[in-house]
């Protein structure tokens, strides 16, 4: 098991140790990061058209370790991993991968017979999966594409975007944004587009930082700590997986410590937080859960810029602290209302 589903899962035992009308709230705001963390997989990507091959080497840029298994799905393995289908227009070949897993996304290229074959194996994957998987269409004449993709109304209704060949960074955006949570990780990673990963990391640091919200808005003094500090470390790993980077406890020890938000910065900011609570009676769980919330976007920001961005620890502690006075409450005087 690797570290990051070891953080995963330490949270998780955390989680249900607590009293069920507490474990609801957070449950709810933990969902999607356990599809991102504890249930991710690689994307399946399905390339039809003229020149998929070349396309899917040069443009998505799957230059690593590629691997066809039996049903046809063709692993890519750098830092990460991506399942993929390159398709001419022999719609039968895709067929036995379809019915092994179903495909996120179809890119379509265009070309002589790949709108019939695109067609096939979109009916195909509805009929066996009761659903149909988006379409991002790519290439150079995007008026021709759209023009054939809108020609079937069943293919128009799943078109989600039509990219121009030379613009890379804006179809692996599109692609990232398709796929379901549980790609989405193992895509960006895998991908090394800056962008997708700097995208994948930000929805990391919102979600973590919601659940945050929710453990800190609820009644349980010094007990949320341990908790707090867990998904704080699971944000930074996840940032780190994401930037092809490889993970280790050590490596994200020593990027806190070095932060100064190591096991701390939960109490700094849970600490704070208790400050105003005595000031402001009635408002306590609201502002310690947004405090705790806060604190824990300051540091998946900076662990973005960080892993992601490439900015140096200087620049990140400089990013950290500036996100980290919006997270703490300004001193009040007891003469104040």
């Amino acid at each position: 098991m690797n570290k990051l589903l070891q953080f995963a899962n330490k949270f998780e035992k955390l989680l249900n140790r607590l009293p069920g009308p507490i474990q609801k709230p957070i449950e709810k705001e933990w969902r999607p990061l356990k599809e991102l963390f504890l249930q991710r997989r690689a994307p399946r990507i399905v390339v039809v058209g003229q020149d998929a091959e070349t396309f899917t080497h040069a443009f998505l840029g799957f230059q690593g370790e590629i691997q066809q298994d039996a049903s046809g799905w063709r692993v890519y393995r750098n830092e990460g991993e991506i399942d993929f289908l390159t398709l001419e227009n022999r719609a039968a070949a895709g067929k036995s991968a379809i019915l092994e897993a179903a495909p996120d996304v179809f890119v379509f290229l265009g070309g002589p017979g790949a709108l019939e074959a695109l067609r096939e194996l979109h009916q195909f994957d509805r009929e066996r999966y009761n659903s149909s998987a988006p379409i991002i269409a790519c290439g150079g004449n995007t008026a021709a594409l759209s023009e054939a993709l809108h020609s079937d109304a069943t293919l128009a209704k799943c078109v989600e975007a039509i990219i121009t060949a030379e613009n890379r960074e804006v179809l692996l955006s599109a692609i990232a944004k398709v796929l379901a949570d549980e790609a989405r990780l193992e895509f960006a990673r895998a991908s090394g587009e800056k962008a997708v990963q700097t995208e994948i990391a930000t929805t990391l640091t919102r979600s973590t930082a919601a659940v945050c919200t929710a453990i800190g808005a609820q009644p349980i003094p010094l007990a949320d700590m341990p908790i707090l500090t867990t998904l704080q470390v699971l944000l930074v790993s996840g940032i780190v997986h994401v930037s092809g980077r490889r993970l280790s406890t050590k490596l994200v020890r020593d990027f806190l410590a070095a932060l100064g938000a190591n096991i701390g910065a939960a109490f700094l900011f849970r600490e704070g937080a208790r400050a105003v609570v005595k000031l402001l009676p009635g408002w306590g769980n609201a502002i310690s859960g947004a405090v705790a919330g806060a604190g824990t976007y300051a540091i998946g920001r900076a662990a973005t810029a960080y892993f992601v961005e490439g900015l140096s620890m200087e620049q990140t502690r400089q990013k950290f602290r500036k996100e980290r006075k919006k997270a703490l409450p300004p001193p009040q005087s007891k003469s104040q209302p």
